[in-house]
């Protein structure tokens, strides 16, 4: 009827249905793989595995609260002086290092440490090591940890296991604990690990409520209560530091802190690759001595305490970076980016580090001498915090000032 040979309509059809025959045998091999990829049902699938997209850890908007008694976060229910009973069990003080301030922005842990105590401070145990976060390990200046340091150290994966270990059975207890809580729940959730409620205590609060101190930082209160403090600025020297002054927090509290919740068994990750723990070579960073560290020490309470957990790791972070009096141009842009991921605007940045300044414009003044060495440590530090002209209207001590100080 359309001229179409009745040879060509049959080779046609033969030709489509023989291509109709292998798309339908390709499909059938494809969902054979597919069913013999999936485990047969009544087999379990590997414990805890990895997440394959990037997991996003959930922070509440605004400020994060501070750890007090009764509240509740990710891991763990925070006790103290409130509602509850006591938990006989002996504590796992944990101190971390970071890369940044805000896990939720992608910053990880680079070294951790746990210190098993009793009540008493009787040491049991002790765990510390560097880990690799995968990323750059930030501000260097705070930490002390480079990058080469980092390289073939464990990840966190391959130590969850240990870490575990040492919290299983006991009242984990950190310093400005909300924070510490987040950067461990962001991690857990990275590795595919759900933990169980478990109580804690949050030593930075137990400070504020039993100490009357200049400040709250750990150094401070182990130097009011007449304890040793390192040198080294390491997860590992600040867990002891944590460890020896708990004692002290507890019998100024006057009574066992209670909880909400009790202990529950941690859960037995099946990871890790066999790496051990790494930890650092030797001291990184110089004692908090000289001048400017003397300035810092004798800052107001009204300097260095804020309103919020993440605000409080920005102010101890600046007051650590400080205490070397060697804040450069490079390390006050670190300290901004910390401060932009605590969610410290630039306006609250620039008034906190002026009100520092101040402090330390008129603790230098209450000296007799000033002399020009000092006023340059001075323009350095504020320099490097963004105000390279507070200093600018100092000028050395002269003779004469010297004589007239001392004709009064």
């Amino acid at each position: 009827m359309f001229g179409v040979p009745v040879e060509v309509l049959v080779g046609a059809s033969v030709v489509a249905g023989v291509a109709l025959l292998a798309a339908l045998f390709v499909a059938e091999r494809s969902s054979s793989r597919r069913r013999s990829a999936s485990p047969a049902r009544g087999t379990t699938a590997p414990a805890f595995p990895t997440p394959r997209r990037p997991v996003d850890v959930a922070e509440p908007a605004g400020p994060i609260p501070f750890a007090e008694p009764g509240t509740r976060g990710p891991l763990f229910q925070y006790g103290g002086d409130g509602s509850g009973l006591p938990v006989d069990a002996p504590f796992a003080v944990v101190a971390l290092e970071t890369t940044g301030l805000s896990p939720a922005g992608g910053d990880r842990i680079v070294e951790l440490a746990v210190v098993r105590v009793d009540a008493g401070g009787r040491i049991a145990d002790e765990y510390a090591t560097l880990v690799d976060p995968g990323r750059d390990v930030g501000p260097v200046l705070v930490h002390g940890i480079s990058n080469s340091e980092v390289l073939g150290a464990p990840s966190f994966g391959d130590v969850a296991g240990a870490l575990l270990d040492h919290l299983d059975g006991a009242v984990v207890v950190a310093h400005n604990a909300a924070v510490v809580e987040r950067f461990l729940a962001s991690e857990f959730a990275r590795i595919g690990v759900t933990l169980p409620l478990n109580p804690a205590l949050c030593s930075l609060w137990l400070a504020r409520r039993t100490m009357r101190a200049p400040d709250h930082r750990l150094d401070t209160l182990a130097r009011i209560a007449g304890l040793p403090v390192a040198e080294a600025h390491t997860a590992l020297a600040d867990a002891r530091t944590g460890a020896a002054l708990l004692p002290h927090l507890l019998a100024a509290l006057g009574e066992p802190p209670r909880h909400l919740t009790g202990l529950r068994p941690m859960p037995e990750p099946e990871l890790g690759t066999g790496v051990g723990p790494r930890t650092r070579s030797g001291e990184l960073r110089p004692g908090a001595g000289g001048w400017i560290a003397s300035l810092v020490a004798g800052l107001p309470r009204a300097v260095v305490d804020a309103p919020a957990a993440d605000a409080q790791r920005y102010v101890d972070t600046l007051a650590s970076a400080l205490a070397d009096g060697r804040i450069l141009g490079g390390e006050g842009q670190l300290l901004a980016r910390l401060a932009g991921s605590a969610g410290i605007g630039p306006d609250q940045v620039l008034a906190l580090h002026r009100r520092v300044l101040g402090h330390l414009r008129v603790a230098a003044l209450a000296d007799a001498i000033l002399t020009t060495a000092e006023i340059r440590q001075l323009r350095t530090v504020a320099s490097g915090l963004g105000l390279p002209d507070f200093f600018d209207d100092l000028r050395p001590t002269s003779p004469q000032d010297v004589m007239a100080a001392r004709l009064r």
